[in-house]
């Protein structure tokens, strides 16, 4: 096969986030090349990218390939051919020879029936994903916690949480199938990478630049078999995730439902703020932070040994009862981070969860802390 320098290294860097370092089956630290097409995997998530010039069936070694194409011109012509358990490239000033492993032991994707698919508006289903990461379990010990929920249907809904807090927002987008079903961080990330790296497919009747950058990038979203996903980015690219066996945390339970005790608007950067000046004392008192509203304002204070700190703020507007609540620091910054309108901070019950929204990221849910300062347990 003879392919432009250039165009091997894109394709390689779009893949490259499946080809495992350590690989448990030597064939998956290659690129299968067949078919015209580049498949990759890590044996959890796929990702298949057309390559019109891939004719010949191979394997191509990634990481030494990779290592010597950044010091090859990209606009050099590469010749690839396989040789036994050989492959030979070579371009107009040098070559190179790799051994490689054998095509048949390369695991390709057997052909599965799609139960259901749907156009999906990639912009909005990605970012909300994405958004949802920082609330999912880091540990494995709970796998249903170590990915995010999709909840298909008419909305779509995304969920996440760690135990002790959640994230959830409802999508203006639906799906032909009611099902829940949990997607890994890792296969997150990946579609967060292929997303970036394909190019977004300009409406057919697109007169300018402005209309093709801000036109909806419309994916193909396929349920496969019991336990995958697959998304087609276009004509360019696909990537089929295995999902997480077992069954999603009832987190839209979770959700408070009713009329709030306690609403009050906020303006973000000055929450953040005041957080942020009483934090260091928060850290000697286990992470707790402490608000209190009341007549308008909120008290936000910590007390850690012998300190203790406090910071007053004007709310926008609060209505309900008077009330108090100590939260983990470390979620309310996290939520806060990048945030410069207005949130919503919201209280149902006395011992239940805060409720934080704004009108772009998800609400986060989190569980108060209690007078020992140790976090109470969601989900």
């Amino acid at each position: 096969m003879e392919i432009k320098v250039t165009k091997l290294k894109e394709v390689m860097e779009l893949v490259k986030p499946v080809v495992p370092k350590k690989p448990t089956v030597k064939s998956i630290a290659c690129l299968c090349l067949a078919n015209g097409k580049v498949i990759a995997t890590d044996l959890e998530t796929m990702v298949v990218a057309n390559l019109p010039e891939a004719t010949e069936p191979m394997l191509l070694p990634y990481s030494s390939i990779a290592e010597m194409l950044k010091y090859v011109p990209g606009s050099e012509a590469l010749k690839i051919e396989l040789k036994g358990k050989m492959v030979f490239l070579g371009w107009k000033d040098g070559s190179a020879s790799y051994p490689t492993e054998d095509f048949a032991d390369f695991p390709i994707l057997p052909e599965l029936t799609a139960r259901a698919e749907g156009l999906i508006d990639g912009d909005i289903l990605i970012a909300a994903m994405l958004a949802a990461l920082p609330y999912t379990a880091e540990d494995d010990t709970r796998p249903t916690l170590n990915g995010i929920t999709v909840v298909l249907g008419n909305p779509i809904e995304v969920a996440a949480g760690d135990g002790f807090r959640m994230c959830h927002k409802a999508l203006g987008l639906s799906f032909p199938l009611e099902e829940k079903v949990i997607v890994p961080r890792r296969g997150v990330a990946i579609l967060d990478h292929v997303f970036a790296k394909t190019p977004r497919t300009p409406p057919s009747a697109a007169q300018s630049l402005i209309k093709v950058v801000t036109a909806k990038r419309q994916l193909r979203m396929s349920i496969i078999g019991d336990n995958k996903l697959r998304l087609d980015f276009g004509t360019s690219a696909s990537v089929v995730i295995n999902l997480t066996l077992g069954k999603p945390p009832e987190w839209l339970a979770l959700i408070p439902k009713g009329e709030p005790m306690l609403q009050s608007q906020i303006f973000a950067p000055q929450l953040e703020a005041a957080v942020k000046r009483v934090r260091i004392i928060a850290k000697e008192g286990s992470d707790a932070v402490r608000l209190e509203f009341a007549d308008g304002k909120l008290k936000v204070s910590a007390k850690g040994g012998d300190q203790e700190i406090s910071s007053t703020i004007d709310t926008v507007h609060t209505q309900g009862e008077a009330t108090r609540i100590a939260i983990n620091q470390k979620y309310v910054l996290g939520y806060l981070n990048g945030k410069q309108g207005i949130i919503t901070f919201s209280k149902y019950t006395e011992n239940g969860p805060a409720v934080f929204e704004d009108q772009q990221s998800p609400r986060m849910i989190v569980m108060p802390m209690d007078r020992h300062a140790h976090a109470g347990s969601m989900g």
